[in-house]
């Protein structure tokens, strides 16, 4: 099974799935390393708070397709022209940011997929993967809303309700969230817990995959305990500082 067909299966069964993030480094080198290792399950390119846009992408998410790695990207806002445009160069699914409205996720799969599910425009030199039809688009296509405030929270079930076979996974914005129920940066709060575990126990209500962003591997095992199966661990500038702390400390008192 290709890394593609793998991925959505996951997201049906509810498997565990890993996902790292590039938003500082543009690099096809590190790309082709990262291919190397098959517990990857995605790489998602942040144009919400990183360096990237759909221009200097492209060369990333070409990268991406001959790699056969599955490429998410997370826009700036639910619109149409920011969602389809990244499937026109190449991206294989779109992640939301502060999603709360069913308005939002129409706008999302309207940019996404084709008529009769959406409204997408044809002509994007990139869109189709190599023998990919458009009546295959629905089946081959990732949505990834991000819950990241209480009104998120009250009306996702609605949203599960109206669009979640469109859904592939729901995945919580830590951050963003934990200013939204008033404990900045706390992540861990009593209040932030309540919120995530709200959000988990609503998927699984409505059998669907989800997930958080996870700093480290003991917060992954902190959210899989309550319920995520979707981690979506760090961002390259975490790894990249990782890797030169270590390196420093042990050399340190040489």
């Amino acid at each position: 099974m290709d890394r593609y067909n793998l991925l959505k299966t996951k997201f049906d069964k509810k498997e565990k799935i890993v996902g790292t993030t590039m938003t500082m480094i543009g690099s096809s080198l590190i790309l082709e390393k990262m291919a190397g290792r098959e517990d990857i399950d995605y790489i998602l390119f942040d144009t919400e708070h990183g360096i990237f846009d759909a221009q200097n992408l492209v060369p990333l998410l070409q990268t991406m397709r001959l790699l056969k790695i599955p490429s998410l990207v997370r826009v700036q806002d639910a619109e149409y022209h920011l969602v389809a445009k990244l499937i026109d160069m190449g991206a294989d699914g779109i992640m939301i940011p502060r999603t709360e409205t069913l308005q939002q996720l129409r706008t999302a799969i309207d940019g996404l997929l084709f008529a009769p599910d959406g409204r997408k425009g044809m002509g994007g030199c990139g869109q189709f993967r190599p023998g990919e039809k458009f009546t295959d688009f629905k089946n081959t296509r990732f949505l990834l809303p991000q819950i990241e405030s209480p009104e998120g929270i009250k009306n996702l079930p609605a949203m599960l309700e109206t669009y979640g076979e469109y859904i592939s996974a729901v995945i919580i914005g830590p951050y963003d969230m934990s200013v939204m129920v008033g404990t900045p940066a706390n992540i861990g709060s009593e209040t932030m817990d309540k919120a995530v575990q709200e959000v988990f126990d609503i998927c699984k209500k409505y059998n669907k995959s989800c997930g958080i962003f996870c700093d480290n591997e003991i917060l992954a095992k902190k959210y899989r305990d309550m319920g995520a199966n979707v981690l979506w661990m760090a961002v390259d500038r975490d790894y990249y500082m990782r890797g030169l702390n270590a390196m420093l400390d042990g050399v340190k008192e040489l």
